[in-house]
């Protein structure tokens, strides 16, 4: 036996020495056989070493009452996953919004890390809801509750609540296309800021903001508010039932916030939210009794005119301007007939009418929408005289009155000064006799008594002097002439007919395709202007008489979509279809020859 000896501190000691181990066969299997039925456990070593992140949910304060948005916090101290998906919580809660936030701490040596997900809800309803488990990859959240107390805070007020709205219209049984008001109050007793309010929506209706909004205090039930108020006009664009959909209002306000102080220093806030009830109008049709030819409801209705000249006495082809406006209260341009029509109507071909694009403004105050509509006509008379100028009525709907009137502007007379003309030229002089004394009888004139071939050598020496002098001063003017004509341009050739009324068919041809109504209009009128120089329609009502057939209905129906129901959607094909159906409104363009047998354009 052997000893294994160490030397320490000068003496020495002796340690007997380990047995020798000599392995046994069969403890050596019994080992490995013990190994092999283990070795599924190995695969599970890296999923048992990664734990699963602990998620834990609270609620920055509980119970919550209805209304008021709450935070929802998320945290884990170690990383998820995946992201999360805060789907599922939409099934009771509305979510406002969501952030994500770590800290990172070093405390005695041992380094850890929290993350946390705030997301800011409002409950849907009353009573104890469960916040489920939200996914995060694999991981998941735990499940949580928070109480919601309280009531649903009346939409119409004055029961204490910290912010509500409240909803008016008038009139509630309007006409159809006629003004409503339509009013929304925010009353609030406390201090907010980021305040979202939506807009009013209804189907078949325009709707219109009016003017600025208008801020004071008012008091519900004893309780003083401060109320911002702000209004809007409804025009329904069919009759029957119109439903207004409720309006939202969203601030945030400091915890506390009735006080001004928390505004500033107070570093949590909350989310308010109120709804204000649905309106329901019975919206009348256009009454039986209205003869008009076009619908015009308003509340107030004036038309009134002016001339460049204040009395009008143009000089014969000097120009006037004759403006005309029409004023109207609750009602919105679209309806405000075209005037030039029955300007026109009446007037001699002595009268030249060239009428300006009309001037259309809308103003937003706080009491509704007021109109204008102005028309400039200038006017150019060929001769002197004294012209009729025609009323001009227009028949309108009086919604506060519930009757039919009419605005009218009486007949002017137009007088015409005869223009400025050159004086007649003076007759010449008659030639002078030679004088005589009185009492003595005139002798009579002696001629030199010469031979008669004399006379005429005398006067043929002069005759062809002045003539050779006269063809030499003609030929250098006409030499000057040429030479002037050569450097010069050539002058500008007359306008074309037959190239103008080709553009113009071409004009309405491209506002048909782009489905255009205004330009439609414009290149009718310049079409007929071309074709009738002498007596051309005054608008489109003129033209309308005076076609026939599938183009007289789509004239009309393009004159009602411009003057009746502006908003409707208008298709161009049917009228270019129609117009080109008729040879005689291109016959002229080089397109299509007319054949003398088909039925004239327009019934004379």
């Amino acid at each position: 036996m052997s000893d294994l000896s160490f030397a320490h501190s000068g003496s020495l000691r002796r340690y007997p020495a380990a047995p020798s181990f000599r392995p046994d066969g069969h403890r050596l299997l019994s080992v490995f056989l013990g190994l092999l039925r283990l070795w599924p456990l190995i695969f599970l070593f890296p999923a048992g070493m990664v734990s699963a992140a602990d998620i834990s949910v609270t609620a920055d304060r509980d119970p919550v009452p209805l209304n008021e948005s709450f935070t929802l916090i998320f945290s884990s101290e170690k990383a998820p996953d995946d992201d999360p998906d805060f789907t599922p919580l939409e099934k009771d809660f509305h979510v406002l919004g969501q952030s994500q936030s770590s800290q990172i701490s070093l405390i005695n040596g041992r380094f850890s890390k929290r993350t946390e997900w705030q997301v800011t809800v409002m409950s849907k309803r009353v009573g104890t809801l469960t916040v489920p488990p939200i996914a995060f990859g694999a991981d998941r959240s735990q499940a949580f509750t928070v109480r919601i107390g309280g009531s649903p805070p009346s939409t119409v007020g004055g029961n204490g609540e910290d912010i509500f709205l409240e909803v008016e219209a008038e009139p509630k049984n309007p006409f159809v296309q006629a003004q409503v008001i339509y009013t929304i109050r925010v009353l609030s007793r406390i201090h907010f800021s980021n305040a979202n309010l939506s807009e009013p929506s209804a189907d078949q209706a325009l709707i219109q903001k009016l003017g600025d909004d208008r801020r004071y205090n008012t008091r519900r039930n004893g309780i003083q508010y401060t109320a911002v108020e702000r209004k809007y006009a409804v025009f329904p664009q069919k009759s029957g039932t119109l439903l207004l959909d409720p309006v939202t209002i969203e601030a945030r306000s400091a915890v506390g916030g009735r006080s001004i102080f928390n505004q500033f220093f107070s570093h949590s806030s909350r989310v308010l939210r109120a709804h204000s009830d649905s309106l329901t109008l019975d919206v009348r049709p256009i009454p039986a009794v209205f003869a008009g030819r076009h619908w015009l409801p308003a509340e107030r209705l004036e038309i009134q005119d002016s001339w460049s000249q204040n009395p009008p006495r143009p000089a014969a082809g000097e120009p006037i301007t004759r403006t005309i406006t029409v004023r109207a209260d609750g009602a919105t341009v679209g309806l405000l007939p075209e005037l030039e029509p029955q300007v026109s109507k009446g007037l001699p071909a002595d009268i030249k009418r060239y009428p300006d694009q009309p001037l259309l403004n809308e103003e937003k105050l706080t009491t509704g929408l007021a109109s204008v509509r102005q028309e400039k006509i200038a006017l150019i008379p060929a001769r002197s005289g004294t012209y009729p100028m025609p009323a001009i009525e227009i028949p309108w709907w009086n919604t506060k009155t519930e009757r039919m009137e009419i605005a009218r502007l009486s007949e002017r007379t137009l007088t015409v000064l005869p223009g400025a003309q050159a004086p007649e030229p003076a007759a010449p002089p008659a030639p002078a006799l030679p004088a005589t004394g009185a009492g003595t009888p005139a002798a009579p004139v002696q001629r030199p008594s010469s031979p008669l071939g004399e006379l005429p050598a005398v006067g043929g020496l002069w005759f062809w002097l002045s003539l050779l002098f006269g063809l030499g001063w003609l030929a250098t003017a006409g030499a000057w002439w040429l030479g002037r004509k050569r450097g010069q341009p050539p002058a500008a050739r007359p306008l074309d007919d037959s190239r103008s009324e080709r553009a113009a068919v071409e004009a309405l041809k491209t506002a048909c395709r782009t489905n255009d109504p205004a330009a439609a209009r414009q290149a009718l009128l310049d079409w007929a202007e071309r074709r009738w120089p002498s007596a051309c329609p005054m608008g489109l009502d003129d033209l309308e008489r005076r076609c026939s057939g599938e183009l007289a209905r789509e004239v009309g129906r393009l004159n009602r979509t411009l003057y009746r129901d502006p908003e409707s959607v208008w298709e161009g094909q049917a009228l270019w279809a129609a117009f080109r159906s008729v040879p005689a409104a291109v016959s002229r363009t080089g397109e299509r020859p007319v054949a003398g047998d088909l039925e004239p354009l327009y019934k004379l």
